[in-house]
């Protein structure tokens, strides 16, 4: 278990976060997943963390605005923070940087070579908690005709059977609502998102491995600045992303 440092997060979770487990959120379409995410990354970070940044809909630039929204600049915690960017017009793997790739992983091996170079990668920093993946909005992935079915496998296999890492993926679940419900069983952890109006985020969780939570529905302490802004940034992302994904 790990005490993150934030408090509502530390209210729902009165003997910490549990490590090396699978944690989903879903919920529907601009409820706020991908910032819970975030959220989680930074008390990570802030406890001697590592963190991969799986991203899809949203760009480079977005996420590190966003963290600097949530109060941590990212180059503050260089080398303990690897970039994995959808990029469905590559055939597997681009670098960008060190620290930073654009990767095709709507295909399982590339999923698997891009996860390997975030290994080799921060494997040269030493960490107590080890490394958290955060993957945003992996739904989007099923919208391609050749590989929809076998990523989906993939993100079910990962969130059932690999305890290596700690692994924390949001999904919309609007669309492709059987495959959604069984990831949402396959998870350790399970959390439900929703947006109120006006801009209210809303978090319960109903699932958690060997910890105990509160289990009644709590108010994401978010400005309705922050909740617009990802809003639109998701809206953006799927007109640009999903017919890119759907030649795949």
């Amino acid at each position: 278990m790990v005490k993150l440092g934030i408090e509502w997060i530390d209210e729902l979770l009165p003997e910490g976060f549990p490590i090396n487990t699978s944690t989903l959120v879903s919920g529907p379409g601009g409820s706020g997943k991908p910032l819970i995410g975030y959220i989680l990354a930074l008390g990570w970070l802030k406890n001697d963390g590592k963190v991969v940044f799986m991203i899809t809909s949203t760009t480079v630039d977005y996420l590190k605005n966003t963290m600097r929204l949530l109060g941590m600049d990212m180059k503050e915690y260089f080398g303990r923070i690897f970039i994995i960017e959808l990029e469905p017009t590559v055939e597997g793997i681009e670098v960008v940087s060190a620290e930073h790739i654009k990767a095709n992983f709507i295909k399982p091996n590339v999923w698997e070579e891009a996860l390997a170079l975030a290994n080799i990668y921060l494997g040269n920093v030493e960490s107590r908690l080890g490394i958290m993946v955060v993957g945003s909005a992996l739904n989007l992935l099923f919208f391609s005709p050749n590989y929809g079915g076998l990523i989906h496998a993939k993100i079910r296999e990962t969130l059932e059977k690999d305890k290596s890492k700690t692994y924390f993926f949001t999904v919309n679940s609007d669309v492709f609502r059987e495959m959604i419900a069984e990831l949402e069983i396959s998870a350790d952890n399970l959390m439900f998102s929703r947006m109120e109006k006006p801009m209210k985020l809303y978090l319960r969780i109903t699932r958690m491995k060997g910890a105990p939570f509160r289990y009644t529905e709590t108010e994401v302490p978010l400005s309705s600045e922050i909740l617009e802004s990802i809003r639109k940034e998701a809206e953006k992302g799927k007109k640009n992303l999903i017919p890119l994904i759907k030649r795949v």
